[in-house]
């Protein structure tokens, strides 16, 4: 290639760059800027009273921060414990057979084989409605996903048959891994409270994070600009390093 050629082709990239990145600039600052307005345009309260007159007089967008609690405990038919959970979740595994081509030194190949512990399924249970400032909600409009977590089999079933280094046997090539939730955690949401009850906004369930309240305030109202300009800012470092390397190749043809 030219040197003509290699300059233009510099500018042209160059060029197609700085659109590339001001379209994804443009694109995510929209899409921040409408995600904080919901936020900002939120009520928000902390305050039982308050916050049941708000679900009650169906004002709208309501954050807040505060205990919600299962209306009855989760459990599993084999699970003896006496603690109680708002939910469990129970992860099967299965002792399975695989092969696999292995190349010695010499270059020689052979298939040998090996057993592996393998994700074969899970299912949950929990509690049908949650208790919010007093008053109940269908749980299933919620994720509480970030409050799961990983508890010994031995925890949750007290009979000794089965239970090997915090996992309960159903034989020798099946195996059970348990996840729980608390019965009452504190989380902060955003839902919407036109219909009299609660409900999620924007997508299928009602999100709870284990954020505190200022935290997931300020998290959601400010972390939109941090975001939008850090992957701004890898792209440019991506394209700097793509159109160097095309530089100093161009050059190396030419010689």
């Amino acid at each position: 290639m030219s040197t003509r050629n290699r300059w233009l082709a510099l500018i042209a990239m160059v060029a197609v760059a700085i659109l590339i990145d001001i379209a994804v600039g443009v694109s995510m600052a929209n899409h921040e800027r409408q995600h904080t307005s919901i936020y900002r345009t939120a009520l928000k309260t902390t305050d039982k009273d308050h916050f049941n007159y708000i679900v009650k007089s169906q004002q709208g967008k309501v954050v807040s921060y505060t205990k919600l609690t299962g209306n009855e405990p989760a459990k599993f038919h084999e699970m003896t414990t006496k603690q109680h959970f708002m939910a469990v979740r129970r992860t099967l595994e299965r002792y399975t057979m695989h092969t696999r081509t292995v190349t010695d030194s010499k270059g020689h190949t052979h298939t040998e084989t090996y057993w592996s512990w393998d994700y074969a399924g899970s299912d949950e249970v929990h509690s049908k409605q949650l208790i919010i400032f007093g008053h109940k909600y269908n749980a299933a409009k919620f994720n509480l996903e970030p409050f799961y977590g990983d508890i010994d089999a031995n925890k949750v079933i007290n009979h000794g048959t089965g239970l090997t280094g915090g996992y309960y046997y159903l034989n020798g090539m099946e195996r059970y891994s348990y996840e729980v939730i608390p019965m009452s955690v504190k989380g902060s949401f955003i839902a919407d409270t036109s219909k009299g009850t609660l409900s999620p906004i924007g997508g299928k369930r009602i999100e709870v994070s284990k954020e505190h309240y200022k935290d997931y305030l300020n998290h959601n109202l400010h972390g939109g600009t941090v975001k939008v300009i850090a992957v701004v800012v890898l792209l440019v470092l991506l394209e700097t390093g793509g159109i160097t390397c095309f530089w100093f190749y161009a050059k190396e043809m030419e010689l």
